[in-house]
């Protein structure tokens, strides 16, 4: 088959639909996703029978419907750092002279780096959109403006997050 006979899949076949909303859904968020993160996405959607625009509207709607969280509290991060042995040996001697932990002191390196990126860079990337009232592009533009993301990355990363996520035992 040609690719432009190329049979198209609907995620979203025999499954109902998104419930029709109070006003048309003639606006939409762009979404900059690789092939992978899209080919992940797809089959997501596929299993759940829903279609990508219902997946990442409902991510984005049910994100922005959360209250605020405070700035200030910590999230966990855990990581696994690759080494050679006289640099650990150097980080464990800067911790000490620093009398810190090495995860304290990785945070301390860490920080000014983070302040100054800009979550921006040259990633191939797909469109996908995701379809909405207007009241509802409204609400998501003013929740991500708030972030400081841009929409096509913040949504995005809901949606890598969200098909990673171990699936729920019935």
């Amino acid at each position: 088959m040609s690719g432009a006979n190329k049979r198209v899949v609907r995620p979203n076949l025999g499954s109902t639909l998104r419930p029709r909303g109070k006003a048309p859904r003639k606006h939409f968020l762009t979404v900059a996703v690789t092939k992978a993160e899209q080919q992940a996405i797809l089959t997501h959607c596929l299993q759940n029978k829903i279609s990508i625009s219902q997946f990442l509207a409902d991510l984005v709607l049910e994100d922005a419907a959360k209250p605020p969280l405070n700035a200030k509290q910590k999230v966990l991060v855990k990581t696994k750092l690759h080494l050679a042995q006289s640099e650990y040996e150097k980080l464990a001697l800067l911790a000490r002279l620093h009398k810190k932990e090495i995860s304290d002191l990785i945070l301390e390196l860490l920080m000014p780096n983070l302040d100054l990126e800009r979550p921006h860079a040259p990633l191939e990337t797909l469109a996908l959109r995701c379809y909405l009232s207007k009241a509802e592009h409204d609400v998501v533009t003013r929740h991500i403006a708030r972030k400081g993301f841009s929409a096509a990355n913040y949504v995005a990363m809901l949606a890598v997050k969200a098909v990673s996520r171990p699936k729920k035992r019935q």
